[in-house]
Order: C-alpha cells, then sequence, then structure tokens
C-alpha cells in the first residue's frame, strides 16, 4: 500500500490462458472467513488499525473500527469509505496475530469500490518486521487500485532492494473491465522459490527468489493480511478526487488461505558438463510422486529414471532440463534448467570459422538503435560495413561459441585485418567473454592506429584469467569486437574484413625481421632493460608498437647512427619498432 504510481505491463484477463491447476482438493485449508454472520466482522480472525495522519502516502481518510465503516451483512464484508463535514472516514482491517502465514495461497474474493480518489487494497505486510522497518522487512500487495484507471488492478512487491524509492519497484497489472460490479478472486501463491499473482487463477506476475539476501527477498517470515478503502495519498490523489464523491464500499465475499500446495520443483545440479561427464540432477522429493525427465538429446540417464534424482551421462552440447511431478492430485513442471557444455580443445589451434555448415553466418551485430551495422562472407572473410552515428552505443560483432570453451592452453587470439584506407574505423577492442559476461578490464586489447595501405595485417594478443577470479579464461562463451565505440569513438561510416581469426598456443618468437633489409641491429635479443640500435645511415626516428598496433613511444630527436632504447618499464612480450618509419624488427622483452 506503500507506494506511488506504478506503471507495469498490463494484460487482458480474457486473453490469458490459465497456468494454474484448478482446486482439486489437495489444499488445505488452514485460515478463512466466508462472513457467514451479520454483525461486526468476527474478532477472533480481524483487527483494526486506526487512526489518520496520512498514513506515510498523505491520504485523508482516518482509519475507524466503527460499524459505519465496515461490516458484516447477507455474506460479504463491507469497508465504506465515507465523507461528512468535509473529512473522510474509512476501515482497515488486519489478521495480525490472528491470521499470520508464511508460504501457502492467499486469496480474497471481492468487488472493488468506484470513483476518482479511492485507493482500496488487499495486501499483506510482516508481523514481525525481523529485517526492520519500511521496507526492509517487505511488503505484499496482492491487489491494488486507483479510482482514476478504473479496471486496471495491481499486484506489486516492496523490499529494501526493489521499491519505488529508488526506482526499482517490481510489479505487473492487468485489466479487469468490470471490477467496480463484478466480485473476483485476487490472489498470490507464495513459496520459498518465488510468488505469483493471480486474477481468477489467470497468473499475470511472478516475482522469483534470487536467493541473495533479505534485500531482495525478505519473505521467509510470517505475513499477516490487511484490507482496506484509502482516499486520496500520493497514488490514489494524483489525478484529484471526485468533488462530488462522498462514499466507496469494498465488498469481500470470503477471504480463504491455503498451505501445503506442491511448490514448483527447483532443478538442482550441475550447470556446465564435458562431454562423458555423469553429473546427477535432482528436485525435493515429493510424497507418492512419480516424476518424468526431460534432457537434452543425446544425454543417456544411467540410473534413477522415475524418481526426483537422474544421473546421467552427457554428451557434446549444451541443452535444457525439465521434470514433470505427478501425484493423484496434480501435475507440476519445473522451470527450464540450462546446462552449458564445457568444451577443452586438445588442438594447438581453434580456427573461428566465418560460416556454418548450412553456409550462414556465424557472426552477428549488436549496432545499438542509431546505428547500422553489415555482415557479409567475402572470400572467405567477414565483411563488415558500418554507419555511426552514436559511438556511445558501442557497435560491436560478435561470435557466439557453441558451449563454453576452456582456452587456458590456447589463449592467443590472432587475426588478419584489413581496413577500408579511405574510411577506417576509428578504434576497435576485441574481447573474450566469459560465462559471466565478464572481460578483463586490466588488460584490454584494443587498436587505436590502423595500417592504410588497403592490405591485410596480422594481430594477436595473449588473454589471462583474472588474478581476483572476475575473468575466467577457462569458461569463454563469446569473442566480441567492438569499432567506433566508446568516448573516443567517432561518427562515421567505413569497413573492415577479418580472416584467419583462430586462438593458439601462443607463439614465443624471440626476434624476426620482417623486412628483407638489414639496415639496423637491436641487441641484446631478448631485452630485459636497455637496447642498443645501430643503423648504416643516420636515424631520424624510432617508434615502439604494441602487436596490437598500439604506439607506446616516439623518439624524433635521434641524429645518430647509433641510439639506447629503455624497455625496463615495459611488461613482458613482443613489441615492434620501427626506425625512420620504414625498417621494421619485431623484439622479444623478458
Amino acid at each position: 500500500m506503500k507506494k506511488i504510481l506504478f506503471i507495469g505491463a498490463i494484460l487482458l484477463v480474457g486473453g490469458l490462458i490459465s497456468v494454474r491447476a484448478q482446486d482439486s482438493g489437495c489444499e488445505s485449508l488452514v485460515w478463512s472467513d466466508e462472513f457467514d454472520t451479520d454483525g461486526a466482522p468476527s474478532t477472533a480472525k480481524w483487527n483494526y488499525d486506526t487512526g489518520g495522519g496520512g498514513w506515510g502516502n498523505n491520504e485523508l481518510q482516518t482509519y475507524t473500527n466503527n460499524r459505519t465503516n465496515s461490516w458484516v451483512e447477507n455474506g460479504h464484508l463491507h469497508i465504506k469509505a465515507t465523507k461528512a463535514s468535509g473529512s473522510w472516514t474509512s476501515a482497515r482491517l488486519v489478521t495480525r496475530d490472528k491470521g499470520d502465514w508464511l508460504y501457502g495461497r492467499i486469496e480474497v474474493k471481492a468487488k472493488l469500490p468506484s470513483g476518482k480518489g479511492t485507493w482500496p487494497a488487499i495486501w499483506m505486510l510482516p508481523t514481525d518486521w525481523e529485517y526492520g522497518g519500511w521496507p526492509a522487512s517487505g511488503e505484499i500487495d496482492i491487489m491494488e487500485h486507483v479510482g482514476y484507471d478504473p479496471g486496471v488492478v495491481h499486484g506489486t512487491i516492496h523490499t529494501e532492494a526493489y521499491n519505488h524509492g529508488i526506482g526499482t519497484q517490481k510489479g505487473g497489472s492487468i485489466t479487469v473491465d468490470d471490477a467496480n460490479s463484478v466480485f473476483h478472486v485476487y490472489a498470490i501463491e507464495w513459496t520459498a522459490e518465488d510468488m505469483k499473482w493471480y486474477v481468477d487463477d489467470q497468473l499475470y506476475f511472478t516475482f522469483n527468489n534470487e536467493n541473495k539476501t533479505y534485500k531482495e527477498w525478505p519473505f521467509d517470515k510470517r505475513f499477516h493480511l490487511l484490507l482496506n478503502i484509502a482516499i486520496g495519498g500520493d497514488w490514489g490523489g494524483a489525478q484529484g478526487i471526485d468533488p462530488n464523491l462522498t462514499e466507496a464500499v469494498m465488498e469481500v465475499d470470503y477471504v480463504r488461505v491455503y498451505n501445503d500446495k506442491m511448490a514448483q520443483p527447483v532443478v538442482q545440479g550441475p550447470t556446465i558438463n564435458a562431454a562423458g561427464d555423469e553429473p546427477t540432477y535432482s528436485i525435493n522429493a515429493v510424497q507418492g510422486a512419480q516424476y518424468k525427465w526431460h534432457f537434452p538429446e543425446g544425454v543417456t540417464v544411467i540410473s534413477g529414471e522415475g524418481t526426483n534424482a537422474a544421473s546421467v551421462r552427457w554428451n557434446d552440447s549444451p541443452g535444457d532440463i525439465q521434470v514433470e511431478v505427478f501425484t493423484s492430485c496434480d501435475t507440476v513442471v519445473s522451470d527450464i534448467f540450462h546446462a552449458n557444455y564445457l568444451v577443452k580443445p586438445d588442438a594447438e589451434q581453434l580456427e573461428i570459422s566465418i560460416l556454418n555448415e548450412d553456409q550462414e553466418l556465424l557472426w552477428g551485430a549488436t549496432p545499438g538503435s542509431d546505428n547500422t551495422v553489415g555482415l557479409s562472407e567475402e572470400n572467405g572473410n567477414l565483411a563488415v560495413a558500418f554507419q555511426i552515428s552514436k559511438p556511445s552505443q558501442n557497435p560491436s560483432v560478435y561470435y557466439d561459441f557453441d558451449g563454453l570453451f576452456d582456452l587456458s592452453e590456447i589463449n592467443q587470439l590472432a587475426f588478419d585485418l584489413k581496413v577500408d584506407p579511405a574510411n577506417p574505423p576509428s578504434n576497435m577492442r576485441i574481447d573474450l567473454v566469459d560465462v559471466d559476461g565478464s572481460v578483463k578490464l586490466s588488460d584490454l586489447f584494443k587498436i587505436d592506429s590502423f595500417e592504410l595501405d588497403g592490405s591485410f595485417h596480422a594481430y594477436s594478443h595473449l588473454f589471462t584469467a583474472s588474478a581476483d577470479g572476475s575473468f575466467r579464461i577457462d569458461r569463454v562463451a563469446q569473442i566480441r569486437v567492438y569499432f567506433n565505440y566508446g568516448i573516443f569513438g567517432k561518427s562515421g561510416s567505413g569497413a573492415f574484413q577479418l580472416k584467419n581469426m583462430r586462438l593458439q598456443v601462443p607463439v614465443n618468437t624471440a626476434i624476426e625481421e620482417l623486412v628483407s633489409d638489414t639496415e639496423f641491429k637491436v641487441f641484446p635479443v631478448p631485452a630485459s632493460g636497455f637496447v642498443t640500435i645501430t643503423s648504416t645511415s643516420r636515424i631520424h626516428e624510432i617508434r615502439l608498437y604494441s602487436l596490437q598496433g598500439n604506439m607506446i613511444l616516439s623518439k624524433s630527436d635521434v641524429s645518430d647512427k647509433s641510439y639506447q632504447l629503455y624497455l625496463g618499464e615495459l611488461t613482458p612480450g613482443v613489441y615492434l619498432l620501427k626506425i625512420n618509419g620504414q625498417h621494421t624488427r619485431r623484439i622479444l622483452l623478458q
């Protein structure tokens, strides 16, 4: 009830398919009020919250326990908000310490009031507030309705992590056109795994337990029920109050609370398998139940078929797992459990293909809504054409591995790159992305300058796992190539091509002449500090590049045939040394 305007998904009752099994006698009714005795509501089942002061939402009414605001008549509870002498009174009935529950199905059959400015609610609050004040201990709104939006019913939760105060509130909405004239059943089904909202057994919102902390899920403590009509307030009065409105009535046919309903099973087991692994998948046992497991094609059940725990021999691909649970009263199907597949290549090189066997592209693009990226295959190469208006949207192309790949041994990514000399990318970054979507931010593979001769040039980078485990080289899911991206990216069009992309055992070349000319010499090689460069002619300029093409340093004040260059502050690896912009050697720094 404590909230501002909630905007959620709106669904039509008539267009929904029921996903809840109808009552079959298997649920246990643990608490109810059928309101079959005229007069005051039962004091054995109901308390009252009384008083005014706005109730945290700037509401106008004062709650009372007077019969003019709440009574039972003809099998219905009546809650009435009424205006007299310019002031509003209403009623707020609560089951605190007379009906408190942890899990179960709570359902209320009610007809809602009408009128601009009304704000009826069927909701729940924690009985013991064990995690602290609102919203830390949680709130469950089974049904809320505001009079200026007739026929739209809302179901929401509030927690420390998810509430309107920080813009993270979770909830859903459903259209019930005749909510003000016809009785409907408003219900939640609450388990340790999730909470589901229904109108007349039509599911319209699910909130899952993320299994983190009480900040996300404080719903492992007992709660009690509240029924009330508020007038005005931050939400109910957001569009004003009808000046001609003098009363509003909510009628409740019954309140029923069920428990011991079979909960949706949750599959447990390994999330990653390799070929030949023999994992076991299980759910909590249900007395008298039968089980039917569904595993991916090629996975063989080796024991436990028909029980709540099945052991299998895994195949060579990822796949989904589900289980059906049958009792004499009910049939429940688990959510899909996705098991990934781990590949550990046994070769020294893994080729990254452009096309699959059906000659379809294996690469995809994420251009961003204001950019355009075209992908095609040209002579066995991946050709990328782009038109970038907003580099901030981080345009990229990507390759998804079939499963997860352990690249601990073949962790050098290499490829040949050719750019359009007239319209090259402004920058480029190549990531390996792990199973959690993480990259190694401390050692990014960036290219900020490009060879503009219209030819392919070789690039490579050695990827390693992060020390803190934030990036896993043994669980790689994707290769992603950004271009013209971020704050250093530029708008414009262009093109580039990639070929011969591969993951390989790192190549450890100490020194390699890249041109036949022996114009200069570098020693010692491998180097660990200073290197000496000598030339048969005067040295005018020295430039040092990483293998990715990033210029690390430039010396343009050299005017002799010999120069001593200090490399001791660089990370060990292979670098390119260019003299006078023409002659190039590859050197190894230990």
